[in-house]
C-alpha cells in the first residue's frame, strides 16, 4: 500500500462567482473567536463604552443645562480631542485595542501553522489580509469614526441651526481623521503579530513604536531645541493632521503635509512588509 504525506494541497475546484467576499470569511471568523474571550470583550468593549457615553453627557448637559458651565464648548476641537488626544485616554484606549484584538491575528496562524491552511484554498494574500485587517479595523472603527458621527448628529439634534451650517464639514473631517488613525495603527499591529508566533512579542513591539515614539520625539526636541521633530512621534503626527483637519491650531514647526506624507509611508510599509510576510508562507502551485 502506498504512503502518502500529510501535506497542504492546493484547492483544484472552481472558484464562485462571489469570491470579492472571502476576506469575510476570516473577519467574522476572528470576530467569533475574540468575542468568546472574556477578557476581550471586557477591555475591548467596556472603557470604549464608558469613554463614549461620558462625551455623549457632556453634549447634552451643554446643550440642555443653561446654567451649566464648562471649560470647554462642542466645537471642532471638540471632535478632534475625542477622536485622538495627546494624552490618555484616548490614545490608551486605542492601544488596547490594538493589542487585545490585533496581536494575535496573524501570530497565533504562525504558531499553529495554520497559515499555510489559509493558502492553500482559494484565498489570495490580499484576501488574507483584508481579512485580518477587517477585525481591527471594525474595532478600531466602533471607537473612532461610528460614535464621532453619532456625537455630531447627536449635537446637530440638540443645538440649532446655525451649529449645522458652520460645522456642515465636520463629518468628513471625522471620516478622514478616523481613517488615518484606524489605517496606520491597525496596520502597524498586524505588522508586529507578523513577525512573531507569540503574541506577546508582537505586544511588546507595537508598544514600544505607539508609547516609544512621543518619548523620543520629546528628547529629540530637548536637544535639538525645535519642534520639527514631531515627525518621529506617532501622536504628534496624528496631532497635527488633525489640526489641519479641524482648522484648528497646534504647537509643532511642522506643515501638515508632511504629516500626512509620514503617515501614509507608514501605511505603505506595513502593507509592504505584510504582503512580503504573507507571501514568505504561500504555497507555490
Amino acid at each position: 500500500m502506498p504512503i502518502h504525506t500529510q501535506d497542504y494541497r492546493h484547492w483544484e475546484g472552481t472558484l464562485k462567482p462571489r469570491n470579492y467576499t472571502r476576506w469575510w470569511i476570516i473577519a467574522k471568523a476572528e470576530l467569533k473567536l475574540l468575542a468568546q474571550r472574556k477578557i476581550v470583550r471586557l477591555i475591548v468593549a467596556i472603557p470604549p463604552i464608558i469613554y463614549i457615553f461620558v462625551h455623549a453627557i457632556l453634549i447634552y448637559i451643554i446643550n440642555q443645562v443653561p446654567d451649566a458651565t464648562l471649560p470647554f464648548e462642542v466645537n471642532a476641537d471638540f471632535f478632534q480631542k475625542f477622536l485622538f488626544r495627546l494624552v490618555p485616554p484616548s490614545a490608551m484606549l486605542i492601544a488596547l485595542i490594538a493589542i487585545f484584538g490585533g496581536s494575535g491575528l496573524i501570530a497565533t496562524d504562525l504558531k499553529n501553522n495554520a497559515l499555510s491552511l489559509y493558502l492553500s484554498k482559494p484565498i489570495s494574500w490580499i484576501d488574507y489580509l483584508i481579512g485580518k485587517f477587517a477585525v481591527i479595523g471594525i474595532l478600531l472603527g466602533c471607537l473612532t469614526v461610528v460614535p464621532g458621527l453619532l456625537l455630531f448628529l447627536e449635537q446637530v439634534l440638540l443645538a440649532d441651526i446655525s451649529f449645522l451650517k458652520e460645522n456642515y464639514w465636520l463629518p468628513f473631517s471625522i471620516i478622514a481623521y478616523s481613517a488615518l488613525i484606524v489605517l496606520s495603527a491597525g496596520l502597524l499591529i498586524l505588522l508586529f503579530s507578523s513577525l512573531t508566533s507569540n503574541p506577546r512579542y508582537a505586544t511588546i513591539g507595537f508598544c514600544a513604536v505607539w508609547f516609544g515614539s512621543p518619548v523620543i520625539q520629546q528628547l529629540l526636541k530637548t536637544i535639538t531645541r525645535t519642534s520639527k521633530t514631531a515627525v518621529v512621534s506617532l501622536w504628534a503626527n496624528y496631532d497635527i493632521i488633525g489640526s489641519a483637519l479641524f482648522a484648528s491650531s497646534y504647537d509643532h514647526a511642522v506643515h501638515w503635509i508632511w504629516t500626512l506624507l509620514t503617515l501614509l509611508a507608514l501605511i505603505a510599509f506595513c502593507i509592504f512588509m505584510l504582503r512580503h510576510r504573507i507571501r514568505a508562507v504561500e504555497i507555490v502551485k
